[in-house]
C-alpha cells in the first residue's frame, strides 16, 4: 500500500513521517499556493518569511514534491494499481484535488468534497440541515452578519451573551468565558473590530451562547459506506489550565470508544446522517459537534470529512499504545474492521512558546528538539525539520506536536500520557498540566463533561434501563455499575 498526502499545511505529515517509519511507502504532495485551489475567502495572505518556514517543514525528513508533480504521477498509475493508494488531506479546502483524484479512479482515503467542505463552512445550511434531519438535537438562535458595522449595533441592543463564528477559514471563533453579556458583548466587540477584513471576507454569526454547557463529539468512521466503530471525543480547547485563554485547538484530548448502538449515536447520527455515510467512498468521518445543558443537546458544528488535529492522534494510540500502531490503524479500516482495541485514547498539545521567530546562526541551538527512547512511536511532531545538529523547529507557528498515550483506564492512560510528555525536550516547551486533565474543580473540565454524559455513551437498551432505574432512585453503587 502507497500512502499519499496532499497538505497545504503540516498537520498530517507526522503520520507520514510515522508510516515511513514503519516501513510504508509514503508520497508528499506540497500546495504551493492555497489561492491556486480557487477557493475563495480563504486564506490569509502569506509574507515570504511565513511561507520558507511552512514550505520546510519536515525537509530532510520526508521526500517531497509539489501537488502538480504529485498529480501528474498519479495520471500515470495504471488502473489495474489504483488499488493499492490510500489518500490524506489535511483539511477539507483541498476537495479540489479530492474529487480529481476521485474521478482518475482511485477509491481508497480520506476524500473530502465541495459538499463536505460547505456543510462545515455554511453554518447556515448546516443548522438547516440538522433543524430538519435531527429529531434529538436542538439549534440555538443565530444571526448573520456580512457588515461589522451591523453586528456591532445588534450586541449594543441584546441583554444575551453571545458566540462569534466566522462563515469562512479566516475570523476566530470567540467563546466569551462569562455569562455576564456585557462582558461577553466587550470580547466579542474587539474582536470585530481587531479582525474586521477577516469577519467580512465570509460574513460572521452571532450565535446565542447555551450556557453552563458540556460540549462532546461524536464520531462514526465508515469505510466504504458500512460503519465499523464509533467513539466520543472530550477535548480542551483553551490554552490555559481551567480552559482560560484564547483557544488552540486539541489541547488535551480524550478519546472514549463507544457501541455502534449507543444512546449517543442516535442523537447525533440520525437516519438521514447514516443514508448520507453509506453513499460515501473510501474512508468517511461522520461527526457532529454537540452541546448539553442539562437537558437538551444543541448542535455545534460538523468538521465535514476530515480528521481532528489532534483527535486524531488520541484515535489511533487506541489501536495499539506504545508500540508501532498508524498503519495498523489504517489497514484495519481498510479490512473493513473496527481499529478501536484499547477503551480510551488520549493526546497532549506540546507548544513552542517562542512561536514566530526566525531562525539564525545564534538561535539554532536553541530550536533544537529531541525525544528519549520510549516516546518516539507516540510523538507526533509539527513544525520540525532536519537541521546539522538534529531536529529542529522551523518556526511560524506556536505548534511543537502532540504525545499519546492509550489504555482501558483514564487515569494510568494519561499518567503514561505525561510521562512521555516529559520525554520530548525543547527549551520553549509548554503543554496544560496534568491535574488539569484529570480535574474536578471546574465544570467544563474534561473530566467533569465525561462523567456527566457517560450515561449517553451506553448501548441504547442499557441506556433506557439506566434512566428507569435513575427514575426509581436507585442506589448510586447499582447506576455506578451499569456505567462501569
Amino acid at each position: 500500500m502507497k500512502y499519499v498526502f496532499f497538505h497545504h499545511e503540516m498537520y498530517p505529515l507526522p503520520i507520514a513521517y510515522h508510516l515511513m517509519n514503519e516501513g510504508r511507502e509514503v508520497l508528499v504532495g506540497t500546495i504551493d499556493s492555497h489561492d491556486d485551489l480557487g477557493i475563495p475567502g480563504d486564506k490569509d495572505e502569506e509574507t515570504e518569511e511565513e511561507k520558507e518556514q511552512r514550505m520546510s517543514v519536515y525537509d530532510g525528513l520526508l521526500d517531497k514534491m509539489t501537488a502538480e508533480d504529485l498529480m501528474d504521477y498519479l495520471e500515470s498509475v495504471p488502473d489495474g494499481e489504483k488499488d493499492g493508494y490510500f489518500f490524506f488531506f489535511d483539511f477539507n479546502d483541498l476537495y479540489p484535488i479530492s474529487e480529481q483524484v476521485m474521478e482518475m479512479g482511485f477509491t481508497k482515503g480520506l476524500f473530502p468534497t465541495e459538499e463536505h467542505f460547505q456543510m462545515e463552512k455554511d453554518r447556515d445550511k448546516a443548522k438547516e440541515y440538522v433543524k430538519k434531519n435531527y429529531p434529538l438535537v436542538k439549534v440555538a438562535e443565530s444571526n448573520d452578519f456580512k457588515d461589522v458595522e451591523e453586528g456591532l449595533e445588534f450586541l449594543a441592543d441584546t441583554d444575551d451573551v453571545y458566540v462569534l463564528k466566522s462563515n469562512g477559514n479566516v475570523g476566530k471563533t470567540v467563546v466569551p468565558n462569562t455569562d455576564d453579556p456585557e462582558v461577553g458583548k466587550k470580547m466579542l466587540a474587539n474582536a470585530l473590530e481587531k479582525e474586521r477584513e477577516n469577519y467580512e471576507q465570509a460574513g460572521f454569526i452571532l450565535e446565542k451562547k447555551i450556557l453552563n454547557y458540556m460540549e462532546i463529539s461524536p464520531c462514526m468512521l465508515f469505510w466504504n459506506g458500512k460503519p465499523i466503530c464509533s467513539l466520543a471525543e472530550f477535548e480542551n480547547k483553551e490554552f490555559g489550565a481551567g480552559n482560560i485563554g484564547v483557544q488552540k485547538g486539541g489541547n488535551q484530548n480524550l478519546s472514549v470508544r463507544t457501541d455502534l448502538d449507543s444512546y449517543i449515536n442516535e442523537i447525533a447520527f440520525p437516519k438521514a446522517a447514516m443514508d448520507y455515510a453509506a453513499k460515501q467512498k473510501g474512508l468517511y468521518l461522520a461527526d457532529a459537534g454537540l452541546l448539553y445543558d442539562g437537558k437538551d443537546f444543541y448542535f455545534t458544528e460538523f468538521c465535514g470529512n476530515r480528521f481532528g488535529w489532534c483527535g486524531v492522534f488520541a484515535e489511533m494510540s487506541m489501536r495499539e499504545d506504545g508500540k508501532p500502531f498508524v498503519a495498523k490503524f489504517f489497514e484495519d479500516i481498510m479490512k473493513g474492521r473496527s481499529p478501536l482495541v484499547n477503551k480510551y485514547g488520549t493526546s497532549l498539545r506540546l507548544f513552542n512558546l517562542e512561536g514566530k521567530y526566525e531562525i539564525t546562526e545564534e538561535s539554532k541551538d536553541d530550536q533544537l528538539v529531541f525525544w528519549d527512547k520510549g516516546a518516539e512511536n507516540n510523538f507526533f511532531a509539527y513544525r520540525i525539520k532536519e537541521g546539522e545538529d538534529g531536529f529542529c523547529t522551523v518556526g511560524g507557528l506556536d505548534l511543537l506536536g502532540a504525545i499519546t498515550a492509550g489504555g482501558n483506564d483514564i487515569k494510568s492512560t494519561v499518567d503514561k500520557l505525561y510521562e512521555r510528555a516529559e520525554k520530548v525536550h525543547f527549551e520553549k516547551k509548554y503543554h496544560r498540566p496534568e491535574f488539569d486533565f484529570l480535574s474536578k474543580d471546574y465544570p467544563t473540565s474534561i473530566m467533569n463533561r465525561y462523567e456527566a454524559l457517560r450515561p449517553f455513551l451506553l448501548p441504547k437498551k442499557k441506556y433506557g434501563e439506566y434512566s428507569r432505574l435513575k427514575r426509581m432512585k436507585a442506589p448510586k453503587e447499582a447506576l455506578e455499575r451499569m456505567l462501569a
